[in-house]
């Protein structure tokens, strides 16, 4: 059964990484509350600031916008840490937080733990039912491999996606089928740029190529990469492009990063114009 039964209106995300200085993300969030975004999907990059201390910050703030780490690895964290950090930040949230869960950026991994991740599908599998039954928490899965995107659509509650237009179609044909009509969420997060700004999106493109597995590349279109990649372009171009992926069953897209000329700008326009296509 199709979860395209499911009927979607689909709401803004707002996307920082640990690589930004705290301050920084709290202004960003501070713009997408105000512009009625959804939730802060908070991507951890293990060699910069401690994702959960992060998160627990923002937390403590005073926003009341949606917390979800997009992803951690349960390959760089022992699972009765991970748990307790996960529950710590549920609480400051009021409830507010979603774990997300990934093996990781292989590579990263290996660097931090002087070794290279072994059977992540079911480390993960594991990870995902020990993390359930100890926080009681959302959970959605970073999937970009065939199998990891199985084991998404048959026992996560969310899924979060990012590469080729033609590659995501076929995750999401994956995940549908694996989950036989349960309701698993679909979140995009792609590298998003409001304007034009040619040299940014080809360095941005390039970063992403690297990381890319190659079953994600053999959908690439290799004649335009950036827009393959990137939600991009003037107002008008982005809002349909959106409209696409609504179309196709997303229910979130995640804004940035980079963002635009002036992101807190940008944050705010993409509000404005999600917000006046939801009222019509």
């Amino acid at each position: 059964m199709s979860l395209l039964l499911f009927i979607t209106v689909i709401t803004l995300s707002l996307g920082i990484t640990t690589s930004m200085t705290v301050e920084e993300s709290k202004t960003l969030v501070g713009a997408a509350e105000d512009a009625g975004y959804t939730r802060v999907w908070l991507g951890e990059d293990i060699f910069h600031r401690e994702v959960f201390t992060y998160l627990s910050l923002l937390a403590a703030g005073g926003s009341s916008i949606g917390l979800g780490v997009g992803v951690t690895s349960p390959y760089v964290r022992y699972k009765e840490v991970l748990a307790a950090s996960a529950k710590a930040v549920s609480e400051l949230s009021q409830g507010r937080f979603i774990l997300g869960l990934g093996a990781g950026g292989l590579p990263e991994v290996e660097r931090l733990t002087g070794s290279r991740p072994r059977k992540p599908v079911s480390v993960m599998e594991e990870a995902i039912k020990d993390l359930r039954e100890r926080t009681g928490l959302s959970i959605y899965v970073g999937a970009r491999g065939p199998r990891m995107l199985e084991l998404a659509g048959r026992v996560a509650d969310g899924v979060i996606l990012s590469g080729p237009k033609r590659y995501l179609d076929r995750a999401l044909e994956i995940v549908d089928e694996a989950s036989e009509g349960r309701r698993v969420r679909k979140v995009l997060w792609n590298a998003f740029y409001l304007g034009e700004n040619e040299a940014l999106l080809s360095k941005v493109t390039e970063v992403m190529l690297q990381s890319m597995p190659p079953f994600a590349k053999d959908f690439m279109d290799r004649r335009d990469p950036e827009r393959d990649l990137c939600v991009a372009g003037p107002p008008e171009r982005v809002a349909r492009e959106i409209r696409g992926f609504e179309k196709k069953g997303f229910d979130e897209v995640v804004i940035g990063p980079p963002y635009g000329e002036t992101p807190e700008s940008a944050i705010a326009e993409m509000g404005e114009i999600i917000g006046d296509r939801h009222k019509h």
